[in-house]
């Protein structure tokens, strides 16, 4: 009869367990997409809106659009490591660059920078034209202010991208002050046999006038192409040329990963004075001290050099942040383990192809986006995932005594469109992160459906979620746009890498752009500058990262016996 009772017992205790994870039973397998995520593509069609809302009668009524600029089609903005989007807090000076043509004006080859000083009442604009069938793609632009003025035409504009002619040819970098003065373009030849070195992940200019922008190196041909890490150009203000002085030739940080070399979300993000940056992306290391487990992780390497030179950060496995416990399913082979994965080369609705990151006050490095648990280790099962997994976002940081921690940030209401053909244009969720000016505050933006519009992420709302990195405390996730008139009417969100904060109200608001789509892919866009997206420094109340795992884990403890 013991017996008997004691099986039963066992059998009753296998179904529960079973109930608990009934989503580790439901198991999708995953296609790879291209690691050059199809930038010589065009001519695709773009998914269509939804269906119509309902007329605004509530809301924030503190937003506002202004419409900015416009490009001759969705392949000057659609690269998620471009930079755009810029702020400079002395002159008051929101700025949006980008490869202009449309019905703003301009061939479609030309650079543009359209700039305000007054929260988009009026706007200046200066053009750097292509010449010589030298045409400008894919361009990052930023915007320096090496007197902290006022004026908005003491400052300069900083560009570079790749050039193409009737195939990929050469790099482009230079500056102009945005009075019109001073233009000055540099272009350098692709060296042999490369397929695609696209010179504009993550441009950035520290307050001391120090340039980084990236590349990610592509041997080969568009069929058969082997990727070959990252080159960094760096460039320093010559104030008495009223230029940058570019340093070439260009420095060569190559990884030892496995899929050869593949990376994938590449960015370069530095801190609030110029002093440490952080060059990554996500891969899987050939190294199993860095990567014990064989699944993509951020590949991840620093300078204290002004990008100089590089070195890869010390090894942490992040299986071991304990938030990850929390939210995330253990590998279906041993149920005590929980392997957090990165999920951005995989051709899926879930998909999302970028990281956001930025770095806080410490100089420690955030990296916000969708992290999936693994299914298994097995190098056969590596492409399958859990499909009943909800799809979670994080903001994974540098804890300032050293180590990782986490922030679950929030779960994805949609997924994103299917790309028209095999591999078109599309968007994700658009995550992305920026700060306050001194780092003290870090923010998430991303854009998401409402599902009541259906179940694909084609009518995004802007989304946003502070953490101050000194207290530890988070604000609530924020909606900003529903029930507004630009409910559901936000795509190719971007966010400046620093925000406007005011002293006297002690509130961050975020600069943000969006743009409205063409019918098709070679349509021209509009670009919108959306204000009043605002945290205010109250909202940051909300305990998170360990210790909530702590108390969550606390709470649901339940007795062997």
């Amino acid at each position: 009869m013991k017996n008997i009772l004691l099986f039963t017992i066992v059998i009753l205790f296998g179904m529960t367990v079973m109930a608990q994870h009934s989503p580790l039973s439901q198991i999708e397998k995953v296609a790879v997409r291209p690691a050059d995520q199809g930038r010589n593509i065009t001519n695709e069609a773009v998914p269509q809106p939804g269906p119509v809302k309902p007329i605004a009668i509530a809301g924030n009524r503190s937003l506002q659009k202004f419409t900015m600029s416009s490009s001759l089609n969705v392949n000057g903005i659609f690269v998620y490591d471009q930079r755009f989007v810029t702020t400079q807090k002395a002159a008051n000076l929101f700025a949006y660059g980008n490869r202009a043509g449309g019905a703003y004006g301009n061939t479609g080859n030309d650079l543009k920078f359209k700039f305000t000083a007054n929260q988009g009442t009026s706007w200046d604009s200066v053009v750097i034209a292509a010449t010589g069938g030298k045409n400008f793609r894919y361009p990052s632009m930023i915007v320096y202010n090496p007197e902290n003025s006022t004026n908005p035409d003491d400052c300069y504009g900083i560009f570079s991208g790749p050039i193409t002619e009737t195939t990929w040819t050469s790099q482009f970098c230079g500056s102009v002050k945005l009075d019109g003065q001073f233009k000055d373009v540099i272009i350098t030849p692709n060296a042999t046999g490369v397929y695609l070195n696209h010179m504009h992940v993550g441009l950035t200019c520290s307050p001391d006038g120090h340039a980084t922008v990236a590349s990610q190196l592509f041997m080969g041909t568009s069929t058969v192409y082997t990727s070959e890490g990252w080159e960094v150009l760096n460039g320093t203000f010559n104030a008495q040329n009223h230029t940058f002085d570019w340093q070439f030739p260009y420095v060569k940080v190559k990884p030892a990963l496995l899929e050869a070399g593949r990376i994938d979300a590449s960015t370069s993000v530095w801190s609030p004075d110029g002093s440490v940056g952080y060059l990554l992306g996500t891969a899987i290391d050939s190294n199993v001290v860095y990567n014990p487990y064989g699944v993509e992780w951020p590949v991840i390497y620093k300078s204290t050099n002004h990008g100089t030179s590089w070195e890869k950060i010390p090894a942490y496995d992040f299986s071991m942040i304990p938030l990850f416990e929390t939210y995330l399913y253990p590998t279906r082979a041993d149920e005590s383990k929980i392997i957090p994965r990165w999920y951005n080369k995989w051709a899926s609705t879930d998909n999302q192809g970028n990281n956001g990151a930025t770095v806080d006050i410490h100089g420690n490095l955030h990296i916000f986006g969708l992290v999936r648990s693994t299914m298994s280790i097995n190098i056969d099962s590596l492409n399958y995932f859990y499909s009943g997994e909800p799809m979670q976002m994080f903001d994974v940081f540098m804890k300032p005594g050293g180590g990782w921690d986490a922030i679950f940030v929030d779960s994805l209401r949609t997924v994103n469109p299917p790309d028209p053909g095999e591999y078109g244009i599309s968007w994700d969720h658009q995550t992305q992160m920026s700060r306050t000016p001194d780092g003290s505050k870090v923010f998430c933006v991303w854009g998401d459906t409402d599902p009541s519009f259906g179940a694909e992420n084609l009518n995004p709302d802007v989304k946003g979620f502070g953490y101050d990195a000194v207290t530890g405390k988070a604000t609530a996730v924020r909606n900003f746009t529903p029930q507004t008139p630009y409910w559901s009417e936000n795509w190719w969100i971007r966010v400046a890498d620093q925000v406007f904060y005011d002293e006297a109200t002690h509130t961050s608001m975020l600069p943000i752009s969006t743009s409205i789509m063409g019918a098709t892919n070679n349509d021209p866009l509009v670009h919108e500058y959306l204000t009043g997206v605002t945290f205010a420094d109250t909202e940051f109340s909300i305990l998170v990262g360990e210790k909530e795992s702590a108390k969550k884990a606390g709470a649901s403890v339940v007795s062997a016996n």
